[in-house]
């Protein structure tokens, strides 16, 4: 009889336990960790969340960006990108005046970089500076107009000695436009992707204006003079940056699609010089109207197919790279077979050159396919600017009128019997 009574006590107990009532205001159990968490899929997760408050720091809507950086040190506390969600909430601290704690933010085992530490590079985004971040774009590009200015000015003044007289004030100007550059973007808080479409114009006006100036002088035999060169080059700088002032105003590109602009015109300038060397032309002014023609076909392209890309400065580097790689290794041939009596090492020379700038670049592509996806962010446009309907020239609500490329599409077969396309050419919206 006991040895039934003793299961028969626990059973009742065990009952008697498990009909006890719930406490309401007790505080709920803590969920369990997930063990099956991906920490690759958590760390890009925090990254695109730090990629996103950063645009918004420079966006200076500091309250968002501080919540989206702790936000992603949450996600990820020890992650490649928390250094940078530390320093972004460090720095939206001091704009919005708000004094630092004197407890780290979160209660991690281990801190990879201290918050007092500067910005680290993250292996998985472009490095950012959240102070000035226009400032080495602007210098470079003041620098390059103004060594354009002054030189143009020294060849002018000193005719027997062009060179040495470019060399005297290129180098004084240049240091002037370093210093000036920076000051106005600041004056009129441009961030890196304005300063950057500005520069664009700046370069490639400059380049294109100095061939064109050269084709030009040398054209019939004439001779080519480093005034006349400097002249045209300054000319196509000044109108190039003018004319890049509205594409900047408007935040009609970011870095990437610059970045990705500048790679094309220089890829399409080197290209005009190669296909010269095949060409071989009578004339040597040939040149310098192929590198012309390369570069506005290189700044064309860039400009219709930039928008729809996903290319950031890091990943063009690499595909700049390797298209100069692939246009720069024939040339190691040429020292094998060159002949001074025939032009037919210039020409295998200039066509495997030609051929290995398509090729660098589309493998640069290709290799870099997978890298910074999604962070080509254009956060700064606004919306009302991209409602033109689709033509060669429309017009937003805005009312920005833009260049957008071939509109293409079929005929409506209640209008025309016969299958074909229909290319609008000018679009509004009001």
């Amino acid at each position: 009889m006991a040895r039934w009574l003793v299961p028969s006590l626990v059973a009742v107990l065990a009952a008697s336990a498990h009909a006890q009532p719930v406490d309401p205001y007790a505080p709920p159990a803590p969920l369990a960790p997930l063990a099956n968490q991906d920490p690759q899929l958590t760390d890009q997760v925090a990254a695109s969340l730090v990629t996103r408050a950063q645009e918004l720091f420079e966006a200076k809507i500091y309250l968002d960006a501080k919540q989206l950086a702790v936000e992603a040190l949450v996600k990820a506390p020890n992650g490649p990108s928390a250094a940078r969600a530390k320093a972004i909430i460090k720095a939206s601290n001091a704009a919005l005046g708000i004094l630092e704690p004197t407890a780290p933010i979160l209660d991690a085992p281990t801190v990879v970089v201290p918050i007092t530490e500067p910005l680290a590079t993250d292996p998985a985004m472009p490095p950012a500076d959240l102070g000035r971040p226009y400032k080495a774009a602007a210098m470079t590009h003041g620098a390059l107009f103004g060594g354009s200015l002054g030189g143009m000015i020294g060849a002018l003044v000193t005719p027997n000695s062009q060179a040495g007289g470019a060399v005297l004030f290129g180098l004084p100007l240049a240091a002037v436009g370093a210093l000036i550059a920076p000051e106005v973007a600041r004056k009129v808080d441009a961030d890196n992707a304005q300063v950057l479409t500005l520069g664009a114009g700046n370069l490639w006006g400059g380049v294109i204006g100095g061939m064109f100036a050269a084709s030009v002088e040398g054209g019939n035999g004439g001779k080519v003079t480093g005034a006349g060169v400097m002249v045209g080059s300054t000319i196509g700088a000044t109108l190039g940056t003018l004319g890049t002032i509205g594409f900047a105003k408007d935040h009609q590109f970011t870095e990437g699609d610059v970045t990705l602009i500048d790679t094309f015109a220089g890829v399409g300038t080197l290209g005009g010089l190669t296909v010269g060397m095949l060409m071989q032309p009578a004339q040597r002014e040939a040149y310098a109207v192929n590198s012309i023609l390369g570069a506005a076909a290189g700044l064309v392209t860039g400009y219709v197919v930039a928008p729809m890309t996903n290319t950031t400065p890091r990943r063009m580097s690499r595909v700049a790279g390797l298209a100069l790689a692939g246009g720069a290794v024939p040339f190691l041939l040429y020292a094998a077979i060159y002949d001074p009596h025939s032009d037919a090492d210039e020409r295998v020379v200039g066509a495997l050159s030609s051929v290995g700038l398509i090729g660098g670049t589309w493998l640069g592509f290709y290799l870099t396919r997978d890298m910074d996806v999604g962070l080509d962010v254009n956060s700064r446009k606004k919306k009302e600017d991209d409602d033109a309907p689709a033509a060669m020239l429309g017009r937003s609500s805005s009312g920005r009128w833009a260049v957008d490329g071939l509109a293409l599409k079929p005929l409506d077969p209640r209008l025309a019997p016969q299958k074909g396309l229909a290319l609008t050419l000018v679009g509004a919206t009001f």
